[in-house]
Parts: structure tokens; sequence; C-alpha cells
């Protein structure tokens, strides 16, 4: 597989079972670190994330994509908040992404029909999220539903749980 492919390219294309992890790890790397990463069509990214295995996107988590990754997500989260559903309260949700020593925190401020996403946890949060780095991909590409991982414990929710559930209607999130 050529350097040059690009993650959108892998999404319409190939299957990601396919792929070695170093392949995998290598398109991604040179999708979003040499690649702007808001060239990533969302769709093409769940779709490659629906398709890989527990086993690869494990393997991405712990990589040194990683923090990529997760910069891309949260770097394009605002592009898909709809105040629809929120109150006009400012609202303020931390993210843990844990995986073994492996821990990133995010935080996501909705105010005034915002979405505003900072590293790190500094505000009092009304609801806090904490789940591993391959069930935080399921969700965020709308391969995986927030309460079934809350029911078998893989996703924790400190604060306002009828908040956390409202959060899935506050944004669009793209489908395989």
């Amino acid at each position: 597989m050529a350097d040059t492919v690009d993650v959108n390219e892998l999404g319409r294309s190939v299957d990601p079972k396919s792929l070695s992890d170093e392949q995998l790890i290598r398109t991604l790397t040179v999708a979003l670190r040499d690649g702007d990463p808001a060239d990533v069509d969302p769709s093409l990214f769940a779709r490659l994330v629906k398709s890989a295995s527990k086993s690869q996107l494990s393997t991405v988590m712990s990589s040194t994509v990683r923090r990529d990754v997760l910069e891309a997500i949260f770097g394009r989260m605002s592009e898909f908040y709809s105040s629809k559903g929120a109150s006009g309260k400012r609202q303020v949700v931390h993210w843990h992404i844990k995986d073994g020593k492996d821990l990133d925190s995010f935080q996501t401020v909705l105010a005034d029909g915002t979405c505003t996403v900072t590293h790190g946890t500094d505000e009092d949060y009304r609801t806090a999220l904490t789940m591993p780095g391959t069930e935080f991909l399921k969700v965020v590409t709308n391969n995986a539903s927030p309460v079934t991982l809350f029911m078998t414990r893989k996703l924790k929710v400190e604060g306002d749980v009828g908040f956390a559930t409202a959060l899935q209607k506050m944004f669009t999130i793209p489908s395989a």
C-alpha cells in the first residue's frame, strides 16, 4: 500500500481488516499529520471505524497516532453541534478517553448555540464521560449506542445522567 493513500480513499475502497495494524496506523498518520484533518470525510471515517476490528481500533488508540485522531475528532466537534435540545444555559461536558495508563481529557462548553472544545478540564462539569478509546471512536461515528455502553459499564457517567443521554441529540453524528 502506498504512503500517499489518504483516509478518504481507505474509507471508500479498502476493507480495513485486510490491512496490517502498521498499514492502518501509517495511513491515519499520513492523513492526520501530513494532511488536513478537516479534509477527512466524516462518513468515510465512520465507515472505517465500523469496518475495522476491535483489535485494530485498540492498536490505533494505543499508538502514536492516538493523539492526532482525538485532536481531529474534537477539533471538528463544533461543526456537528446543533443547539437543538440544548438549554439556554452554559453546559460543560468533560470527556475522558482512558486506555490503561493513557488518559486524554477534553472539555466541551455548549453555550449560546456554539460548542467550544479545549484540551484538559478546568471548569466544573454538568456531566463527565469516561470510556476506552475504542468505544469513544464507535460513539462519535455512530457505530455504538452510548446507552448500551453505559448499561454494559463501558461508558461511565458522572453528574447529570439525563443530560448525558441528551448529548447524542445535540450532535449530528456522521454515519457509515
